[in-house]
Parts: structure tokens; C-alpha cells; sequence
């Protein structure tokens, strides 16, 4: 059978039997029926079906002409010619009206069979070419139209226009093709369907094929080479990758309905169009997804004011929870995707079955490229406390984003933990770089007492000053880094005040001391805010047994002669049984802390402390 509708309309299969009209129904009776009709002719009016079946005999009466070898056939021929033809068009007007008036397969039922009476007598009478050319024509500006009313205007989409329109413009075509994607397919291409079906119903089914395929295929074609286009502009473009993943959604998805819309050969076209479009969703995903990781590697080193969190731990980390919005489409987009990670430098190790899917290794992986950068953006700060109080900050926030997200389901409650014993002992490195010095500054010999006072006065208010603006954003690890500094500093200085204080003029009270240092590390953005976790600190300066056993690991928990606090003194044995009490021989090896290299610093608090 031919493939091309015009061959499958000149097949035998459409055409009627060229007998000569049958006695009953006269051509003379069908000639004066053609000839009422056309001088009567209004749009307006039913159309008669005594008029397509005398079209019908008319034709029979021609076929029956054109083999008869009577002298007066010819003349006959000709006029029975020119009047059908006259009628024809006169349907295909009819054809155009009817047409019009019909929406879709919901139509009246009356409107469904005015047209295909009309369809079958034009098709039956070898104005099957004509009568589809109509409608085609009207059925494609209905569905162009349908598809506009959704938002998605086919004019204004074509590939070599989308390359030159603005990413403003484009990002708006994008959400509008996004929420028209499941109507289209499954409400205007489907009901087309359903249309030519039931209209040329008594055609066979490569002609309803071939009738829908001309009305839907090229706007199917250019519906669905809308993704490949944005994917081709958007493949390095990290901030568009949501886009591409919404569309990949979408199209696969309706995938299913898709196939059984498009499944003929002559739509194979549109299936064609599909896959293109998800290879190239897929390699613009992926490609969008290594520019992510590269533009974290590249990101200029620059400090956070107060060691707070950077602006880029902030939009990584927003970016990799809304990216696990998006498993499945990441999973069939990196499922086949080679790894190109060195795994060995995670945090844990990951084994085969580890995380669960290549999704979860991957957001590990680019919050581990995070991590790296931050502690590269560390050594940017010549103070060695306020490197360590950058990584609390931003590290502490990570695992926040992962712990309050579905994340923290991916990525396993082992990755959790190792990151929490982290942010530990980065903070405890801050302590004892950042508070060491002002503990060893705390006068403990009676015959220095007054130069050591005043020194230490000068070391505190200096170091005051230069940790107002330190924060640390989370509250329960402020209220804790701050008992401890009070349990560094307060309890000694307290004893030594009791003692010393009526026979010299001291310029801090212990309350003083006390309250400095708790209106420390606050974070601007939560003052306004209530601080429940501050009325856990005694008012008396105690710490937990817990805080008591970290100064004595960091160091910093010394003995000072004349304490007198027994509560400080009790938890100072307690915390010594069983853990090494670390002291500080000299200030000078306190001030050759700032010394060390960062890094240096990170390995031996890693290395040295033991959870």
C-alpha cells in the first residue's frame, strides 16, 4: 500500500464500485437534486443528505461514462464532470463550516456526523485530497490555537528564534512550556486523535493515521524540540539546571501516552523529537552539574565578616537540597554517567551499596568539594581562632541544611556523625587558639600579682575588642563556646579576686568579666530574636561536668592559686580522671600558635584529639 496519504487516497480500497446507477434512483433525479441544492445553497441551513447521495450517484454515473463508447458520452461526461465538481465544492465549503463549529472529539454528536458524512461522500467521490487538505488546514490552526490558550505560542518558539531571545524570555518560555507539556499531550494531541479517528472512521487505519499525523506531527515536532533548543543554550549554565530537570520530568513522564499517540509510522517523526530531546535534557544536565562543581572550585577566596557563613555555603547547599528534589531524573541521569570522583578522600569510606544511588554519592561528593574550598577560604584569615570559628560556622551550617532536609535520608546518619565530630573539633581548636593566651595572661603568683593584673586587664580589653564582632550562628554551640570561655577564664579569676581585691585596686569584677564575655559571639541577624538557651548559665559561672572535661582536653582548665570556687575545683578532678591535662609551659608557646599554618593546626586537632 502506498505511504504517502496521496498514494493511500488513489487506492482501490477508498474507491466506489464504477457500476452504472442503479433503475430506482434515476441521474436525471440526481442531476435536478445537484442543481436545487446549489442554486438554494446556504451555509446556514442542514445539510440535506439527499444531497450527498446524489453526489454519490452522480459519481457512479461518471465512472459509468467514462466507459461507455457511445458518441453522446463524451458530451455527457464533460457536463456531469463540471457538475460535480460543482457540488464538491460546494462540500468542501459545507466541509469548512461544519468544521469550524467543532472543538474536538466532545463535540455534538450531530456536528460529528454532519462531517463525516460529508468526509465519507468527498472521499467516495475522489475528492479525498481536497477534502483532507481542508481539514488539515482548519484542524492545525485549532490545534495551534489550543496550544496558545496553554501558553505556549508555536510561532514564537521555532528553534532559530529561541537562539537569538533573551535568558529573561526564554526562562519564561521554559516555565510555560513546563506547565503545558501534560495538556498538550494529553488533552490536544490526544483529542485530535480521538477526532480523526471517529471522522474518518470508515477509512482504514493507515488513513486515520496519516489524516492525524498531518494535522499534529510538525506542531508535535516543534512542541517537543523545545527542551533540546533550551537544553542546548543552557548546557553550561549551572542556575537553568532546575529548568532542564522540570522539563526531563515532564517529558518522561508522559513518555507512556506519547508512544500510544505517537506510535504509527507516520508520527514516528514525534517520537524521534522525544528522544532527541531527553538525550540532549540528560547531556545538559550533566554538563550543567560539572560547571556547578567547577564554579565552587573556582569561587574567589574571600572571608566572611566575624567567621560567619560565607554567601556560597548558602547558595550550595539551597542548590543540593532543591537538586535531591529531583532524584529519580538524576538518577537516570547519572546512572550511566562514569564517576569521575577520587572517593577516597570522603570523609568516610563509601562502599559499593553506600548511599544507596549514584545521586547520593554525587551530592557528597560536591558538598565534599564545598568543604575543601571552605577550608581553602580559611587561610584567608590571619587570625588562627577565627579560621577555626569560619569552618564552625560554615560546617555546622551544612549539616544543619542536611539534618533539617531530605538529605540527611541520602547521604546516611555515618555522614552525619563524622561531620558533627568535625565541627567539634573545629571548635574546639577555636577555644584554645582563640582563649589560651587571655587564661595564661591570669595572674598566679603573689609576688607579680600587680604586674600581671594589669597585664591581663590589657590582654582582655584588647581581646574584647577584637572578638566584638565574632558570631557563631547556631544557639546551643554559642551558649556552649561561651560557658566554656567563662569556665577558662572566670572561675581562676574569680579566685584570685577574693583574695587580692582589698589589697589593690582591680578594675574588673568577676560579674564584669562574666557578662563580657556572655554577650559574646552574638549573631546579628538573631538578637532581635529571644535567647532561651541563655538562662541554662548559672548565675554563679558554673559549667557542666561535660564543659569542665573539654577545657581540661583543650588545655586550658588550669589550677589557679587562690581559687576558691570548691564547684569548679570538683569538676576540675573530675574531669582529670581518666583524660591527659594539656598546660601551656609559657605564653610564648601560646603566642607561636598564630605561628602555625592553619592546616597544620586542622591535622594536629584532628590527629590529638580523640573523641
Amino acid at each position: 500500500m502506498p505511504s504517502t496519504l496521496a498514494g493511500l487516497l488513489s487506492s482501490s480500497s477508498i474507491r466506489v464500485n464504477p457500476d452504472p446507477p442503479s433503475p430506482s434512483t434515476p441521474i436525471a433525479d440526481s442531476i435536478s437534486t445537484i442543481h436545487a441544492f446549489l442554486s438554494k445553497w446556504d451555509p446556514h441551513t442542514s445539510l440535506s443528505s439527499g444531497f450527498l447521495s446524489a453526489a454519490s450517484h452522480l459519481h457512479s454515473y461518471l465512472l459509468h461514462l467514462s466507459t461507455s463508447s457511445a458518441n453522446s458520452a463524451h458530451r455527457e461526461l464533460v457536463r456531469t464532470n463540471s457538475l460535480l465538481q460543482s457540488a464538491m465544492r460546494r462540500l468542501d465549503q459545507e466541509l469548512k463550516h461544519h468544521l469550524l463549529a467543532i472543538s474536538d472529539a466532545q463535540s455534538t454528536a450531530d456536528q460529528i456526523s454532519t462531517v463525516r458524512a460529508i468526509v465519507e461522500t468527498m472521499l467516495s467521490t475522489g475528492y479525498g485530497e481536497e477534502c483532507i487538505t481542508t481539514y488539515q488546514s482548519i484542524r492545525r490552526s485549532a490545534v495551534t490555537s489550543q496550544l496558545k490558550q496553554l501558553g505556549f505560542d508555536i510561532s514564537l518558539n521555532l528553534s532559530r528564534k529561541l537562539f537569538k531571545v533573551s535568558w529573561e524570555a526564554l526562562d519564561h518560555q521554559t516555565k510555560l512550556w513546563i506547565d503545558a507539556s501534560s495538556r498538550a499531550v494529553c488533552r490536544v494531541f490526544y483529542s485530535e486523535r480521538q477526532l480523526s479517528d471517529t471522522i474518518f472512521g470508515a477509512s482504514p487505519e493507515p488513513i486515520r493515521d496519516s489524516v492525524f499525523a498531518s494535522v499534529v506531527a510538525d506542531i508535535a515536532s516543534t512542541f517537543f524540540s523545545f527542551p533540546e533548543t533550551v537544553s542546548v543554550r543552557a548546557r553550561n549554565s549551572p542556575e537553568r539546571l532546575f529548568s532542564i530537570l522540570d522539563m526531563h520530568e515532564k517529558i518522561t513522564n508522559l513518555i507512556p501516552d506519547i508512544e500510544v499517540l505517537f506510535g504509527c509510522e507516520p508520527t514516528v517523526m514525534v517520537l524521534s523529537k522525544v528522544t532527541s530531546a531527553i538525550t540532549n535534557l540528560i547531556e545538559a544536565a550533566r554538563m550543567s552539574l560539572n560547571e556547578f562543581e567547577k564554579a565552587v572550585r573556582k569561587a574567589k577566596p574571600h572571608s566572611s565578616p566575624g567567621g560567619g557563613i560565607l554567601s556560597l555555603s548558602r547558595y550550595v547547599m539551597n542548590y543540593l537540597v532543591c537538586l535531591f528534589d529531583y532524584e529519580a531524573s538524576l538518577h537516570m541521569i547519572l546512572g550511566s554517567m562514569p564517576q569521575e570522583m577520587n572517593t577516597s578522600s570522603f570523609d568516610i569510606q563509601i562502599s559499593d551499596d553506600w548511599y544507596g544511588s549514584p545521586v547520593s554519592v554525587r551530592i557528597a561528593w560536591l558538598i565534599h568539594v564545598l568543604l575543601q574550598k571552605l577550608e581553602s577560604m580559611a587561610e584567608s584569615y590571619r587570625d588562627v581562632a577565627l579560621s577555626y570559628l569560619f569552618l564552625v560556622n560554615n560546617l555546622q551550617y551544612i549539616v544543619k541544611k542536611v539534618k533539617d532536609s531530605s538529605l540527611k535520608d541520602s547521604l546516611g546518619e555515618e555522614w552525619v556523625v563524622a561531620q558533627e565530630k568535625k565541627v567539634r573539633r573545629y571548635m574546639e581548636g577555636h577555644v584554645r587558639s582563640a582563649w589560651a593566651n587571655m587564661s595564661a595572661a591570669l595572674p598566679v603568683k603573689e609576688e607579680e600579682h600587680v604586674e600581671r593584673v594589669r597585664e591581663f586587664e590589657m590582654v582582655f580589653q584588647k581581646g574584647m575588642k577584637e572578638r566584638e564582632s565574632w558570631v557563631i550562628v547556631d544557639e546551643r554551640m554559642r551558649e556552649e563556646v561561651r560557658q566554656l570561655v567563662e569556665g577558662m577564664v572566670v572561675p581562676a579569676y574569680r579566685g584570685w579576686y577574693q583574695v587580692y581585691r582589698r589589697t589593690m585596686e582591680v578594675r574588673f569584677t568577676p560579674e564584669f568579666i562574666r557578662s563580657r564575655i556572655l554577650g559574646l559571639y552574638e549573631d546579628p541577624d538573631s538578637r532581635s530574636g529571644s535567647n532561651s538557651s541563655s538562662s541554662s548559665v548559672s548565675g554563679s559561672g558554673s559549667n557542666s561536668s561535660n564543659s569542665a572535661k573539654l577545657l581540661c582536653r583543650l588545655g586550658c582548665y588550669m589550677s589557679q592559686e587562690g581559687d576558691l570556687s570548691v564547684l569548679h575545683q570538683e569538676e576540675l578532678d573530675e574531669a582529670r580522671k581518666g583524660e591527659l591535662l594539656l598546660q601551656y609551659h609559657s605564653r610564648d608557646d601560646v603566642a607561636q600558635q598564630g605561628e602555625v599554618s592553619l592546616r597544620l593546626q586542622i591535622e594536629d586537632v584532628d590527629s590529638s584529639i580523640s573523641e
